[in-house]
């Protein structure tokens, strides 16, 4: 059965439960901590205990010169994230299709179909956010092969990976709450910071997810409002009519 959180119950959660942007010191210091002890801890799921999700989640975008508020029905599994928009009065304008490299995207109301290269920056205002499959942004895994070296200031561990990102711990709850891409990855998006973690179906998974533009000039905030994990059957198909040519950019 699906469980539903009410917008504002999950902003109450998240005002008493979380501490938004964590304070640092900026001065992180070596740490003889070994990888492997923080990342036990941490609430990650294999691909056997986490196969698949859907759900949906209000997105507020903002970026220079705009803003807007979106509804995002979502479903995701390993390999593939459908997201379907909905304008504030629940009018769907689109869908998009996310794969390992590509985003597929359908335009319902303007009847016309693009394919791009999910490193392709700017080209949508969601695009940071569907860069990243869904099921792997919700539940962020780290290895401990990965890690190649950890830093600690007071309140955080600071764990640097083989790709240049660096991923940020909270020593007391044992959360990742900021994820920095290095600052030439091909990927759109710069940073995530995840906030109000809490426990849904026997998992503990963030609540609420800020991705910025690879510039920084853009963010997009995403708030899960329901979700339901492995579910039994999943779509992740677009049916777009047989008229209609997708453009490959």
């Amino acid at each position: 059965m699906r469980t539903l959180l009410s917008l504002s119950l999950f902003l109450f959660f998240v005002s008493a439960c979380s501490s938004s942007k964590r304070l640092t010191t900026g001065e992180f210091n070596p740490s003889d901590t070994d990888p492997s002890d923080i990342i036990d801890k941490l609430p990650m799921y294999s691909d056997d205990e986490l196969r698949a999700m859907e759900g949906r989640g209000r997105a507020i975008i903002s970026e220079p010169g705009n803003s807007d508020r979106i509804t995002i029905d979502f479903k995701t599994n390993r390999e593939k994230s459908l997201l379907t928009i909905r304008n504030r009065i629940g009018i769907k304008g689109g869908k998009m299709l996310v794969d390992q490299d590509s985003i597929l995207i359908y335009d319902r109301l303007e009847k016309h179909a693009r394919k791009i290269s999910i490193y392709d920056g700017r080209i949508t205002s969601l695009n940071e956010l569907a860069s990243v499959n869904f099921l792997d942004l919700i539940n962020f895994r780290i290895e401990t092969a990965e890690v190649t070296d950890v830093q600690e200031d007071q309140n955080s561990y600071k764990l640097r990976l083989t790709n240049g990102a660096e991923a940020y711990i909270d020593k007391e709850s044992s959360r990742i709450w900021q994820v920095l891409q290095k600052r030439d990855s091909p990927l759109p998006y710069s940073k995530i910071f995840y906030e109000g973690y809490g426990e849904l179906q026997g998992y503990i998974f963030p609540r609420k997810i800020t991705i910025f533009s690879s510039d920084g000039e853009s963010k997009v905030a995403f708030l899960v409002q329901s979700l339901d994990v492995n579910p039994s059957k999943l779509d992740l198909t677009i049916d777009i009519p047989e008229h209609i040519v997708i453009e490959r950019l």
